[in-house]
């Protein structure tokens, strides 16, 4: 996958529970791509490509110990999905209580990098805002970027 997921939106989740994924970032995603368990409290959407060089990255770089670990949560935790004729992801129950949705009306969508992101707003905000500016400055600074 050449392009990056960017940007952030909030977007309604209907009373079945499903959500529409931005159309600019659909053809990214694919027909078919992982949903699991994302990095904090949000669900991770990944290309199929991405997934399997996550997870071979996983597999091929981390101790046994913690690669079984790292295996189970993300593995334990991941659907192969689709988007209906709409764009719309269903989001099942059990993932949304996983990642506090299940009593949301609505959620952020945000173009994290390699992977799309799908927070609960209140959780998405807190992330957003707890990121000290001058902190980003000294560690691009420290990495020389």
């Amino acid at each position: 996958m050449d392009e990056y997921f960017v940007g952030h939106k909030a977007y309604k989740i209907d009373a079945k529970g499903r959500i529409s994924i931005p159309a600019n970032m659909r053809a990214s995603l694919g027909q078919e791509f992982i949903a699991s368990r994302g990095f904090g409290k949000c669900l991770a959407l990944y290309p199929m490509d991405e997934w399997n060089n996550f997870m071979n990255k996983i597999q091929t770089t981390v101790n046994q110990k913690d690669r079984k670990r790292l295996e189970f949560y993300f593995s334990a935790n991941a659907e192969k999905m689709s988007l209906d004729g709409q764009g719309r992801l269903l989001l099942n129950e059990n993932l949304r209580r996983q990642v506090e949705l299940f009593d949301q009306s609505e959620a952020e969508i945000f173009g994290n990098n390699k992977r799309i992101e799908i927070w609960n707003c209140d959780l998405f905000n807190e992330q957003l805002n707890g990121i000290d500016e001058q902190e980003v400055e000294n560690i691009l600074d420290e990495y020389g970027i």
